[in-house]
């Protein structure tokens, strides 16, 4: 399985001859990755690597994730990927001005209930979503997805911006499963709030998502201060980690 980064907490996803994107069709806030404009170009028209995507997962609809003009325009141009995502995101898509009534049938709008999930396929991928909250203080709320992603007979966990902790988690067992690959914000891997979630995943492989640049407020990296420390932290307590930076970044996992 090839695992390739693009910007925030967008990956694409591939295994044989079944590709899978998550969170990567969105068009950026200050001070958090966003794709480059030549990348961002590619995708859109779904040329490759970005050609013949079977799935297109979105966690939720905030602009560090989600674009209803980006998901619009590769849909378009990927007749065949089917997307996965929270009813406020297919809201906003459906309410676009250039929204192709057409799309609607390869468009999926689920938010399970807390602690149950539900499993969508398409060609060789299948996903199980999972409701994790991003945050149960947060005015208005705001649904966020978890992702348990099968292809190619590699299991990957994507959580997008999720503020669930152990109890929460403990109603999808994941740690009994086996995760080959678990994608965590930057938050599960160094705040003490959080990273008890991401020790009992027991993942085989870790990579970090959702650091924000070395520009943003201090308080953006919680209790590390900056970036440069909070890197550092995630490194100590999680040797061996994948911490992609650069656009198209891409580690193969066996």
């Amino acid at each position: 399985m090839t695992v390739t980064y693009l910007a925030n907490e967008g990956f694409l996803l591939s295994a044989g001859e079944t590709k899978v994107l998550v969170d990567a069709l969105f068009p950026g806030i200050r001070h958090y990755p966003k794709l480059t404009e030549d990348t961002r170009a590619e995708l859109l028209a779904a040329r490759p690597p970005f050609d013949e995507v079977d799935l297109v997962l979105a966690t939720h609809s905030h602009e560090d994730h989600f674009g209803p003009a980006e998901t619009l325009a590769f849909l378009s141009a990927s007749p065949n990927a089917v997307l996965v995502t929270t009813p406020q995101a297919v809201a906003r898509l459906t309410a676009a001005a250039d929204f192709d009534p057409a799309i609607r049938a390869r468009v999926h709008a689920i938010h399970p209930a807390e602690g149950a999930s539900q499993t969508v396929s398409a060609s060789g991928a299948s996903v199980e979503v999972l409701n994790l909250h991003h945050g149960h203080e947060r005015r208005p709320p705001i649904d966020n997805l978890g992702f348990v992603i099968h292809l190619g007979g590699f299991v990957v966990l994507h959580i997008g911006d999720t503020e669930a902790t152990l109890p929460e988690f403990s109603a999808y067992a994941l740690g009994s499963r086996r995760i080959d690959l678990a994608l965590l914000p930057g938050w599960f891997l160094a705040e003490p709030k959080w990273t008890p979630v991401t020790h009992s995943l027991s993942p085989r492989a870790l990579a970090a998502m959702h650091l924000a640049e070395p520009d943003a407020p201090p308080s953006w990296f919680g209790s590390a201060g900056s970036l440069a420390g909070r890197m550092r932290r995630i490194r100590a307590d999680f040797p061996g980690i994948w911490i992609p930076r650069a656009a198209l970044e891409s580690r193969t996992f066996r």
